[in-house]
């Protein structure tokens, strides 16, 4: 599968309303450690905000984030459908990441293996262009649009930017959620 990019996915309201609720949730931490990484890398720990909502392991940590996420999987599926792509059903983690300038956690990395397929979702509700902050998916750019979002095979190696410092406040808040065939 190519990464493809899904604009709109989330409309405005959605945004501000997911956007607000998800920064004021409990369970934040601040040094997440990446779980069960496929490829050799010394750089197994953000530095940055990560809110887990379900871990490799099964855990679910947030039981309304989790129904949201797998619902957005069935919105998303039936999308795509009409473009003929192909995506699996069970969510298998999802997390939410914070990133601002000089936070330093984008490194290049993958997510898993042939049978397991990437979500990313833009989350911040306002974003400039000029802000950067965007995604790389085996070397190909995606610009971060507020409600759009990326998908792609979990083998691909990815890497966000970093965003400058003049984004006025926001942070760069994207949702991962990783998807299997069961």
């Amino acid at each position: 599968m190519r990464p493809i990019k899904i604009e709109n996915l989330l409309s405005e309201d959605e945004l501000f309303f997911l956007y607000d609720h998800v920064l004021k949730s409990n369970g934040w931490i601040m040094s997440g450690k990446s779980e069960n990484l496929t490829n050799q890398t010394n750089k197994n720990f953000s530095n940055c905000p990560q809110l887990i909502v379900k871990c490799n392991q099964g855990n679910i940590y947030n039981s309304a984030l989790y129904l949201y996420g797998q619902s957005l999987i069935f919105r998303l599926k039936k999308l795509l459908e009409d473009k003929k792509i192909g995506l699996y059903p069970k969510l298998n983690r999802m997390w939410f990441n914070i990133s601002y300038n000089g936070a330093n956690n984008h490194w290049l990395h993958n997510d898993g293996s042939e049978n397991s397929q990437t979500i990313l979702l833009f989350l911040t509700p306002v974003w400039k262009t000029g802000w950067r902050g965007s995604f790389y998916v085996d070397g190909k750019e995606f610009t971060f649009e507020p409600g759009s979002a990326i998908v792609f095979d979990s083998k691909e190696f990815h890497t966000g930017e970093e965003p400058i410092s003049a984004t006025y406040n926001w942070l760069r808040l994207t949702c991962n959620i990783v998807i299997d065939k069961q």
